[in-house]
């Protein structure tokens, strides 16, 4: 009998300690989780510049737009990935979003190449990035993105190139014997009239001119030429070349685009429709910026445009080259050669 009774009393201590015990988390109030949070990280090559300034503010816009649910953090200096890399990065998902230039990545974006053929860009900045854009219309340059795993993000871009250094060039006939800092097909143009081109990384620009190692210098107009004091060593500029561009934007993981909710497309979309007036305001400002302080020490050679037609006309074998490579990969090249002066004719009107 005490052995039942003693039962009854440990089953009854047992019991109010399990209630005790509960209690707090059956009257605890229920606590919701908060709305999830995409983090995207950025890969870019070099430091802030007029190029990155718009992509920074677009990705404060993104963050402010959607209650901070779409957070883009931006890595600088390439510590995601080299230039060479980034389209690599991309397909293997190592970070959501990127920069990118054609001429970095040579072969992997074969038709993208097509906007950096020499003279064949737009010349105001505006135009350039507003050419990005409607080639991300043709549809085999966006499945040349998918081979990438990439779709496009934002289609700013960079500036025209032009000229700067120690020589006064004029006409076509004064770039005979110049040693020029200059790459790719525009080089072949130049070197068509005598130009002794050449090609050294950035850094070393300065040097080389002061030391007469070199005499001009081509360059993304005119925040590049500021950014590494080229003006502080030269004694011309000669505008109004428009020598070409080189095919640059920013792209995403399709994975990680795809994965975005509907709402933060249709904000971004907003962005992107606006990315010529972001992109050519900002070089606009820039312009005007280094302009006037280049003005106070260099000569403006403007160069004339029955000067520059007769280079245009020898860019025009380079593009037809260009057109046969292609073909012989398979791939569309007269089509979007074709489709690129139409475009340009329909933005530029010429």
């Amino acid at each position: 009998m005490c052995c039942i009774h003693f039962k009854r009393q440990l089953w009854v201590i047992i019991v109010c300690l399990t209630c005790i015990v509960a209690a707090p988390l059956i009257l605890a109030p229920i606590v919701h989780a908060g709305p999830k949070v995409i983090k995207w990280d950025c890969s870019l090559f070099g430091a802030p510049r007029g190029w990155t300034y718009p992509l920074e503010r677009w990705a404060k816009d993104m963050d402010s737009s959607t209650n901070g649910q779409w957070k883009i953090k931006l890595h600088y200096g390439g510590v995601l990935a080299p230039p060479k890399q980034q389209l690599d990065g991309i397909r293997g998902g190592v970070f959501q979003s990127c920069q990118f230039c054609s001429a970095y990545t040579p072969g992997k974006l074969p038709l993208h190449s097509v906007m950096e053929l020499p003279f064949i860009s737009p010349h105001s900045p505006h135009d350039i990035t507003a050419m990005v854009s409607a080639m991300w219309e043709h549809s085999a340059l966006v499945k040349e993105l998918e081979t990438w795993n990439a779709v496009p993000l934002l289609p700013g871009s960079i500036t025209t190139y032009n000229l700067m250094g120690k020589k006064r060039i004029a006409k076509v006939t004064d770039l005979d014997g110049v040693r020029v800092r200059i790459g790719g097909d525009i080089a072949r143009v130049l070197k068509m009239y005598g130009a002794v081109p050449t090609l050294m990384p950035a850094p070393e620009i300065y040097e080389s001119i002061e030391r007469g190692t070199i005499d001009m210098v081509g360059l993304p107009w005119s925040f590049a030429f500021g950014a590494f004091k080229i003006h502080e060593v030269s004694d011309y500029a000669i505008v109004d070349l428009n020598l070409g561009t080189m095919a640059c934007a920013f792209i995403a993981n399709k994975d990680a685009w795809n994965s975005l909710p509907r709402e933060f497309k249709e904000i971004h979309m907003k962005w992107y429709k606006n990315s010529a007036k972001e992109w050519g305001n900002e070089y606009d400002q820039l312009n005007k910026k280094w302009t006037e302080l280049f003005k106070k020490r260099l000569e403006f050679v403007n160069f004339p445009s029955e000067e520059r037609a007769k280079l245009v006309s020898k860019a025009g074998v380079v593009w037809e080259e260009w057109v046969k490579s292609r073909e012989k990969q398979g791939l569309p090249g007269r089509e979007v050669l074709n489709y690129y002066l139409a475009k340009r004719k329909e933005i530029c009107g010429y």
